[in-house]
């Protein structure tokens, strides 16, 4: 009869319960690593072999050991050098933004084109003048309708003669009123020259008046100038040279032993420019002075 080479161990002998515990006593055996782990936990690179298909997964990013707070992106749509790859992720597409630098453009344009134009139609109703001025002495006085024909109603005394013998001289001067005279500027001033007390003999004082007369004409040398019919013993109209956008209209008379020298000023208040006032207006303006000037003597 053949001996067994393995003889079954009763499971109740003592021996065999000794072996077993001491199989349960001692430590498991560490496995080896696996060749392939995840950046972050000390693995210098993945072994030959590895990793295995469909290895990373996508999903989410995952952190390890040593990578905290830092994410590490998985997927080859975050790898370098392909369409769309960005160190931080994808981001999102740049807006185009010429329309806002068009609009911003425009609304630029819009508002330096409506600041000119406001300047120029603060310019046009802009209108000017002063106060009502002083009462005008009786030298100087002018008629309503000749104040309200030359647009002027502020009366200021430049100038007043000593009392005495001697030269009398009056420098009087009509500005406009604000909000009474219009918005087209107008100016008229005038002297008065009186030689009726210079001298003892009134013919020397006639003589003087005409020398004072020729003087003032020689200023109107190489000007345009005419003679005016009718008014004193003579008078002539002078066109002085002046800016294109204005006009100052002179005329000098003489009566006797008095001299007059009137002039007249002003342009007409444009949107876009001024312009001269109408020669006719001014011609009117100052013929007219003269005549109730020469009137009072």
């Amino acid at each position: 009869m053949n001996t067994p080479q393995h003889p079954q161990q009763n499971p109740q002998d003592p021996q065999h319960q000794h072996n077993w515990q001491q199989q349960q006593q001692q430590p498991h055996q560490q496995q080896p690593p696996h060749q392939y782990q995840q950046q972050g936990f000390g693995q210098t690179g993945p072994q030959p072999g590895f990793p295995p298909p469909g290895y990373p997964p996508q999903g989410p990013a995952q952190t390890g050991p040593g990578q905290q707070g830092q994410q590490v992106r998985q997927g080859p749509q975050f790898q370098q050098g392909q369409p769309g790859y960005h160190p931080y992720g994808p981001q999102p597409p740049k807006k185009n933004r010429t329309g806002l630098v068009v609009g911003i453009v425009i609304a630029v344009v819009v508002l330096a084109v409506g600041g000119v134009g406001a300047t120029f139609l603060l310019d046009y109703l802009d209108e000017p003048g002063g106060g009502p001025g002083e009462q005008p002495i009786a030298e100087c006085d002018l008629s309503a309708d000749l104040r309200s024909q030359a647009h002027v109603s502020s009366f200021r005394l430049i100038e007043k003669p000593p009392e005495g013998e001697g030269l009398k001289r009056w420098n009087c001067q009509w500005n406009q009123t604000e909000g009474k005279d219009g918005r087209d500027p107008r100016n008229l001033s005038f002297y008065i020259y009186d030689f009726s007390r210079l001298h003892a003999d009134p013919e020397r004082n006639v003589e003087q008046a005409e020398n004072s007369y020729d003087e003032f004409k020689s200023f109107a040398n190489g000007l345009a100038g005419k003679p005016v019919d009718g008014l004193g013993d003579e008078a002539m109209l002078i066109i002085e040279p002046t800016p294109r956008d204005s006009i100052d209209v002179k005329l000098i008379a003489r009566e006797d032993k008095v001299v007059w020298n009137i002039t007249y000023s002003g342009r007409d208040n444009g949107f876009f420019g001024d312009s001269a006032m109408p020669l006719a207006d001014a011609e009117a303006v100052v013929r007219k002075t003269a005549e109730e000037l020469v009137a009072k003597q």
